[in-house]
């Protein structure tokens, strides 16, 4: 295959690797009636077991929690995005979809339905809590004093501002009632319930305070990381390695504005030998003007930047970046794919790649071309993953 056929190939095998009921699964066990998590075994007919799944892959976690205790509890509130499908879920379990990245009633509707579940917890009660990417928008309990409309003003400054995921889920975390331990704190509200928090990391070092601005985040809640970005960026590496490239996993911790994120990605890979590949995990961002009206998002403009550098190095070599929930900002792309021969290309249909990154509207300069890279919502979130291959 192609080098573009191979970083393709080897995106998808990324996907696999974070499937989220498989990460459920290598934690979360069923042996006869007991519940066994790590180490730990609880006897599902004596517990009052509860149930909360939140994010981009709350419907296959919550899907294989039902493998798992279905039978055992019918109190669990389910919380994906809009257009999520609800199959495989028992009846009397409560699926509310809401919006991403800006809440609305649905995240509303959903606060508020967390908020009943965990009224009147015992020292009996479990409560299983499912996060994974997009959980701070999905579910909101804003202070009283702040209704809806200023809550989606506040996160559409944020996500504007260039900030980093952990600077705006502080924010985030200050107004709202159940974000950073606050959901802990409610289940023990009563008498000390137990809290296990199952966590798919969509953010740069796995911070447990940052993930879905840290809903489990409390000294009282076990949690444990089921899936990372270090998973996906390996199952990369092990794929290309098999077609003979050499890669290197440089960072999983990427951060820094896209566009120059794309330059230095462009002039690392020119200096290494042909066949090399550099592969970086994590999250870069995009800081918007008002009124900004271009389409793509941080891994589109990412990529578009890197080919202007390496056409302007006339040096051959691929880079592709991908968001791993196939959601790259406000565009249908989960990323993109060029080369140094990509602006070229662009030139000869009038697309004049400078003008594109300026107005941040690069899905609309690699569309004509065919190097978007279309997934669709993956139902999974471990941030994004960039992949350099020197040709």
């Amino acid at each position: 295959m192609s080098d573009k056929q191979n970083i393709l190939e080897a995106l998808k095998r990324a996907l696999l690797a974070i499937d989220p009921q498989q990460a459920i699964h290598k934690y979360v066990q069923r042996q006869g009636d007991s519940l066994v998590i790590e180490s730990k075994a609880w006897d599902l007919n004596s517990i009052d077991l509860r149930l909360i799944a939140v994010g981009k892959a709350a419907l296959p976690m919550a899907q294989a929690m039902a493998s798992i205790v279905g039978n055992h509890t019918d109190r669990a509130v389910i919380i994906p995005p809009h257009g999520s499908s609800t199959a495989d879920l028992p009846t009397a379990w409560q699926v509310i979809s809401a919006a991403h990245p800006l809440p609305d009633e649905g995240s509303l509707m959903a606060g508020a339905q967390v908020r009943q579940l965990l009224t009147s917890c015992t020292t009996d009660t479990l409560v299983l809590v499912c996060v994974s990417g997009g959980a701070t928008a999905l579910l909101v309990d804003p202070l009283p004093e702040i209704d809806l409309a200023a809550l989606r003003l506040k996160y559409q400054e944020l996500l504007a501002s260039g900030a980093d995921i952990a600077t705006m889920n502080q924010v985030r975390s200050s107004l709202d009632r159940l974000k950073g331990g606050g959901l802990v704190e409610l289940a023990q509200s009563d008498q000390p319930a137990q809290v296990v928090g199952l966590i798919l990391s969509d953010v740069v070092g796995d911070a447990i305070g940052t993930i879905g601005s840290g809903l489990t985040n409390h000294p009282a809640a076990h949690n444990i990381l089921v899936g990372n970005n270090y998973q996906a960026c390996d199952a990369v590496a092990t794929y290309l390695s098999a077609q003979g490239y050499r890669p290197q996993i440089v960072t999983t911790t990427l951060q820094g504005e896209a566009r120059k994120i794309g330059r230095e990605i462009a002039a690392a890979i020119v200096q290494e030998a042909p066949g090399t590949v550099l592969i970086y995990g994590g999250e870069t961002t995009v800081i918007l003007p008002p009124n900004c009206t271009g389409q793509g998002g941080r891994n589109q403009e990412l990529v578009l930047a890197a080919a202007i550098a390496l056409h302007d190095l006339g040096q051959s070599a691929w880079v592709a970046s991908m968001g791993t929930d196939g959601i790259d900002g406000q565009s249908k792309a989960a990323g993109s794919i060029a080369n140094q021969q990509t602006i070229s290309l662009g030139q000869q249909q009038g697309l004049v790649a400078a003008d594109y990154l300026e107005r941040h509207d690069s899905y609309n300069f690699f569309q004509p071309l065919d190097d978007l890279i279309m997934t669709g919502a993956t139902g999974t979130n471990v941030a994004d993953i960039v992949i350099a291959v020197r040709g």
